[in-house]
């Protein structure tokens, strides 16, 4: 049995897997024409970021009724910025009506306030050793030992 499935994210990407086994064969082709472009060349700026699932979603410059528009890594345009989001990048995208909602697509990153994820700043997961409470302890310690010893001896 052969089966063969062929998924089309956009004009020009296409992705396919086929396992065979027999002489029959079935065959699933998603086509993108049904991709219906609803709105171009909207600007908006990336909120939220989810690096593992490779996706984002960004908010409307131009109107905050709206919500939200998922946006996948996939669908970034190649050009000089690394084909990742990062909060607060300005974006240029189209948007596309999907079964699950809005989608943008043809994203271009139009501004990057940071290059790359290894110049933020890093965050020590490590407590930070602060050694006064301790030396205030010590002292403290001392003292009353100190002052202990002192009365036991007077009462002898």
């Amino acid at each position: 049995m052969e089966t063969s499935t062929s998924t089309s994210t956009s004009a020009s990407t296409s992705i396919s897997t086929s396992t065979s086994t027999s002489s029959e064969s079935i065959s699933t082709n998603i086509s993108a024409s049904n991709c219906i472009i609803t709105e171009k060349n909207i600007i908006g700026t990336v909120v939220t970021v989810n690096r593992l699932k490779h996706y984002a979603f960004i908010k409307r410059n131009d109107n905050d009724l709206h919500q939200d528009i998922f946006a996948r890594d996939v669908s970034i345009k190649k050009n000089q910025h690394k084909q990742t989001f990062f909060i607060s990048d300005q974006c240029k995208f189209d948007i596309k009506k999907t079964s699950r909602g809005f989608e943008a697509i043809n994203i271009t990153i139009i501004q990057r306030n940071i290059d790359s994820i290894g110049r933020l700043k890093k965050i020590s997961k490590k407590k930070t050793n602060d050694h006064q409470p301790k030396k205030d302890s010590y002292a403290l310690f001392q003292s009353t030992i100190t002052n202990l010893f002192r009365e036991a001896l007077k009462e002898k």
